[in-house]
């Protein structure tokens, strides 16, 4: 059976965010084989196209974490 990771935003940095709440209640009852990761946006600098060229490696970071995830 094949394993997928699926990649979870939450606007929020409050610990208590009720999206974060919710989003850890969907991946409960998920099969197995699926697994849900929290991709951070705490350490994100605000954006600046200035960057866009070459990221901050925050930036990068997400940018890698998304692209890691499955969904």
């Amino acid at each position: 059976m094949t394993n997928y990771n699926i990649g979870f935003i939450v606007g929020s940095l409050s610990f208590q965010s009720i999206n974060r709440t919710l989003s850890q209640a969907l991946i409960k009852p998920a099969p197995d084989n699926l697994q849900g990761t929290e991709i951070s946006i705490k350490d994100l600098p605000l954006y600046n196209y200035d960057f866009d060229a070459s990221y901050p490696p925050e930036g990068t970071a997400f940018k890698t974490a998304v692209e890691a995830s499955d969904g």
